[in-house]
């Protein structure tokens, strides 16, 4: 079950609240918003960004259809997902500093592995 503040936190980052598109776009220049999730999720990998694995979505005891799609997509950086009109999805990365980046999704029936539609970094605390 995703709480409270985690369905405000998934949409503020989905509605792009905090996100500062100069000051990643250096650091991320292949994300952009619209673009396909897959892509993104390639393009990170390519530059050594890993996959944060969620032991919550190994092995979920409940699942959406949406969460089983991407999850079958070996997807295991899900976060989660939240049904708010459209399905709102939230992956996590981490770079070789331990900085973590979180991409949040809208995943349509017509494009069910998402496109991003924002992103927050979070740089590691010394």
């Amino acid at each position: 079950m995703v709480s409270l503040k985690r369905i405000i936190a998934l949409g503020l980052l989905a509605a792009g609240v905090g996100f500062a598109p100069g000051a990643l776009a250096q650091r991320l220049p292949r994300l952009r918003q619209g673009m396909s999730y897959a892509d993104a999720r390639q393009h990170l990998i390519e530059r050594g960004w890993q996959p944060v694995v969620n032991p919550a979505m190994v092995n979920p005891a409940t699942t959406t259809p949406i969460v089983a799609y991407l999850l079958s997509q070996g997807y295991s950086e899900l976060m989660g997902c939240q049904l708010v009109g459209v399905d709102i999805c939230a992956f996590q990365f981490r770079n070789r500093k331990g900085h973590l980046l979180e991409i949040a999704t809208v995943n349509l029936p017509v494009f069910p592995g998402g496109t991003v539609t924002s992103w927050a970094l979070r740089k590691n605390s010394p």
